[in-house]
């Protein structure tokens, strides 16, 4: 085992381990909120619910909440609420990009056909919100929502452009990552009863760690052979998007150079254009490094946030997460 994989695998035990128990509450919620009364739907649900990954926002969330001092069945909702959030993204992602498969399995709209996909993501929304408005927080995960509806209707907008600048790669992840990973910090506080001053921190520490996290993911997609979503490496090209690390080399890249990844966007495929060879381009402009000295800002960020705050298990456990996030990751 490559030692960055050992040390990820240490870091998700320590940090998983605290919220172990409260992992499993939300475990159990999804799968109740996740049944559905129509035949046609369940399915999906269910597959998602075993293909959505390391339910790291639920963990951040409930981190949060022991972090402020709470804990107690409103946390593992909440935990639950964050999760559907985040697989009725997936399920709708899924669809517009043609995903044939996620993390070794088929996709969503393969288990089912896109119409099907497109409620059962529909589907998704509407619990999770139904599951907010009981626990008095509807407000938090509209916010979510809307941002990550808005995150993808940019990024749709500018599919197949090579004209995309670190700005807009920015904006990207902003809307449709780190506003989630900024709610799971705003929930924590909410469930542990914090004042608007922790809500505001929390919220702040999740939305630099969800930065942090996704530009993480993006040079994955260049430098490992699967991104964290269990993607094939080079995916998000062939998807027609332009991420941080191609946007660096891009400022830089001459005529040439440029017209091959615009023929990869054209063609969506590495048919005419070798994915080596677009690897060799990042790497030639460093744009990994740049996208690394990137993620570290923010990475620095939060774990200035936490350590305003006293030592406790929580707050190591938080500033661990950045850890876990950027170390493993970068």
């Amino acid at each position: 085992m490559e030692v960055g994989r050992a040390r990820q695998v240490l870091l998700e035990h320590e940090i998983f381990e605290l919220v172990r128990e409260d992992l499993h509450g939300v475990e159990i919620a999804i799968g109740i909120e996740s049944f559905a009364s129509s035949d046609s739907v369940t399915p999906i649900l269910k597959y998602l619910e075993q293909n959505c990954g390391e339910r790291l926002r639920a963990a951040l969330l409930l981190l949060c909440v022991r972090f402020a001092g709470g804990g107690g069945r409103m946390a593992i909702q909440l935990g639950a609420v964050v999760e559907l959030l985040h697989a009725a993204a997936l399920v709708h992602k899924d669809v517009i990009n043609v995903e044939l498969t996620r993390r070794d399995a088929a996709s969503a709209n393969v288990q089912c056909v896109d119409c099907k996909c497109v409620l059962a993501g529909d589907w998704l929304y509407l619990q999770a919100f139904r599951v907010a408005l009981q626990e008095r927080v509807l407000h938090l995960a509209i916010d979510a929502a809307q941002m990550m509806v808005m995150g993808q209707l940019i990024q749709l907008n500018r599919i197949g452009s090579i004209d995309i600048t670190e700005a807009n790669c920015i904006e990207v992840v902003d809307y449709k990552t780190a506003s989630l990973f900024s709610v799971c910090g705003k929930l924590g506080a909410v469930a542990a009863g914090g004042d608007s001053l922790a809500e505001e921190k929390l919220g702040e520490f999740g939305w630099n760690l969800g930065m942090a996290f996704q530009l993480s993911n993006d040079m994955l997609d260049f430098v490992s052979r699967k991104s964290t979503s269990g993607r094939p490496a080079g995916s998000d090209l062939t998807d027609g998007k332009v991420t941080l690390p191609l946007a660096y080399a891009l400022e830089q890249a001459n005529a040439s150079e440029r017209n091959l990844v615009a023929d990869v966007l054209r063609d969506r495929s590495y048919d005419t254009v070798s994915f080596e060879d677009v690897q060799a381009l990042v790497d030639r402009y460093d744009g990994i490094e740049r996208t690394r000295a990137r993620a570290l800002q923010f990475t620095d960020r939060a774990r200035q946030i936490v350590a305003e705050f006293p030592d406790s298990p929580w707050q190591r456990a938080l500033y661990t997460l950045t850890d876990l996030v950027t170390e493993c990751n970068c």
